[in-house]
């Protein structure tokens, strides 16, 4: 049994590694078209700014490694060129010779591709960052040129990593972003919170501002916006990628029209010799159905696992138990300065016109309030308005990545708004509160459902409220350091004094800092008769989400 596995790093060195540890005897061979075979990708903007100090730490796992430990014969420097399915072979070109290699099952890795504008390609000190190659030439060019400026142009999350890491060494960074916000998985408002951070250390946000052309000027480059040019040291594009689906397609494997490759539940293609896995794949969409694909090395570990167990299984008459690839709801993360941001599943703006959905913000500490160095973890949970069934979260503060993989464990397994509720996490005052973030959401939640308060949106205030009572119950002085315009001061320990200022015939909005205070308000009023509103997320939320960027 010949198993040939095209394409290392995340997914295809996890394959290699745990059919080997499934089968002594197989014989199985890595193609990899670089000079590295497994390397940590996601570290490279660290070794920019020498967080990571060692080049050698980027290597999880080398070609003698692969060799000697394993057992597994490595072709690196090597392009697979072409699959002939018919004689179940591969051709290979390295830097000597063309050459067919025979296999018995094919798995492919191939990743994805950065996009890079034909307007940038070629150009001396314009770079990417996939490989370390890539962060040498970064780290070489940041040097010879002793770089004062650079751009990074995109705003997800080796964008954001880039800007950090450069900023770190001292050199002034500008991020550019075609969209509106930076982080594309999260929805505008919680973005802010990011914006905020990285203007707050130094860097220079360009936000709906598509690069249009790059040239030289000088020893310089000029970068080109809608805004006029500008002149930088270095320019890294981080703008997102594609498929490396091309060889698939040649050999007449079905591809999506996004040209990401068919897999089934077990990550065979439509021809069940070949597996694929990884970036290049398309991948149930466990939410909502359908599909979806995601370029993350979390799922790509766990495809290899699921097709691994399927080979050994069928193939190799490995006892198994094999459990189909269920799908990725794309739980990431990315540390930016002090803050942490962080979402698992669908955000609203990618619910739009499928699913009649709502949100709602909180801001809780990220442990008692009490206990020293307490800040708070900014949080939005999407729900259906229907069913209540969770949809998605976006996390951004402190600690938020311990939220947010409540959030995923409850999401893979259909957790209720209730499970959030009652969900028992440990508690010590350095570690948590005795209600945590995740509870608060489920409580609110819950009482949305059963009726015992109606929320108010901040991009509802002038729309769906316009006619509204805007009642703020924070204390005079809260109120006097900032407000939304149209509230008026009304503290919530004067409100049962005041209830005959008030007007029945409409409807009351109110709102406090985060929303608490709002609430009790609300459950006031509504025994009086009134018909009130609580703002979720209160002021701060209103606010963050009318930064100016």
């Amino acid at each position: 049994m010949h198993i040939v596995i095209v394409g290392g790093v995340a997914g295809g060195a996890a394959c290699a590694a745990r059919l080997r540890r499934l089968d002594e005897k197989a014989q199985i061979t890595i193609v990899e078209k670089g000079s590295y075979v497994s390397f940590a990708n996601c570290g490279l903007p660290y070794f920019l700014s020498g967080v990571i100090t060692d080049r050698d730490n980027l290597f999880v796992a080398d070609k003698k490694l692969f060799e000697n430990r394993f057992n597994i014969n490595v072709l690196d420097n090597t392009a697979a060129t072409s699959i002939d399915r018919a004689n179940k072979c591969v051709t290979l070109q390295d830097k000597n010779k063309t050459y067919s290699l025979n296999y018995d099952v094919l798995i492919l890795s191939t990743g994805s591709t950065a996009i890079v504008p034909p307007f940038a390609s070629g150009i001396d000190g314009v770079f990417t960052l996939r490989t370390v190659p890539d962060a040498d030439a970064i780290k070489a060019r940041i040097k010879n040129c002793d770089a004062k400026k650079v751009l990074v142009v995109g705003g997800g999350f080796i964008g954001l990593e880039c800007a950090e890491n450069l900023n770190h060494i001292g050199i002034e960074v500008t991020l550019a972003e075609g969209a509106p916000q930076v982080l594309p998985p999260f929805d505008f408002e919680m973005a802010q919170f990011v914006h905020q951070e990285l203007k707050s250390h130094g860097i220079k946000l360009k936000l709906n501002s598509p690069i249009t052309n790059i040239s030289h000027e000088g020893d310089k480059l000029k970068a080109e916006f809608k805004d006029g040019s500008f002149l930088f040291d270095a320019i890294i594009l981080a703008i997102g990628g594609r498929p490396n689906s091309v060889l698939a397609k040649e050999a007449g494997l079905s591809l999506n029209d996004r040209g990401f490759i068919k897999v089934n539940d077990f990550m065979q293609t439509s021809d069940p010799d070949i597996y694929a896995l990884g970036d290049a794949v398309e991948i149930n969409d466990p939410l909502l159905g359908g599909k979806t694909s995601i370029a993350l090395a979390g799922p790509a570990n766990k495809q290899a696992r699921v097709l691994c167990s399927h080979i050994a299984k069928n193939l190799l008459n490995k006892d198994l138990q094999v459990f189909p690839y269920k799908g990725a709801m794309g739980a990431s993360i990315v540390k930016v300065f002090g803050i942490e941001a962080a979402s698992v599943g669908l955000n609203e703006r990618s619910l739009k016109g499928k699913v009649d959905c709502d949100a709602v913000w909180l801001h809780p500490n990220q442990h008692a309030g009490y206990y020293p160095n307490a800040a708070q973890c900014h949080l939005k949970v999407i729900y259906d308005k229907k069913s209540f069934k969770l949809l998605g979260a976006q996390a951004v503060g402190a600690e938020a990545a311990k939220r947010i993989e409540i959030m995923s464990a409850y999401l893979s397994k259909n957790g209720s708004i209730d499970d959030l509720a009652y969900h028992e996490q440990v508690y010590a005052p350095p570690f948590s509160s005795a209600r945590d973030g995740i509870n608060y959401a489920g409580c609110i939640l819950e009482n949305i459902r059963d009726g015992l308060v109606k929320t108010a949106r901040f991009d509802e205030l002038n729309t769906r409220f316009k006619d509204a009572i805007f009642i703020d119950v924070r204390t005079p002085d809260e109120f006097k350091q900032r407000h939304i315009p149209g509230f008026i001061n009304l503290p919530l320990d004067s409100l049962r004094q005041n209830l005959n200022t008030l007007n029945k015939d409409k409807e009351i909005v109110i709102t406090c800092a985060v929303g608490i205070r709002g609430y009790n308000a609300c459950r006031i009023l509504n025994a009086y008769g009134f018909k009130t509103y609580n703002l979720s997320g209160g002021v701060l939320t209103y606010f963050t989400a009318n930064f100016k960027a």
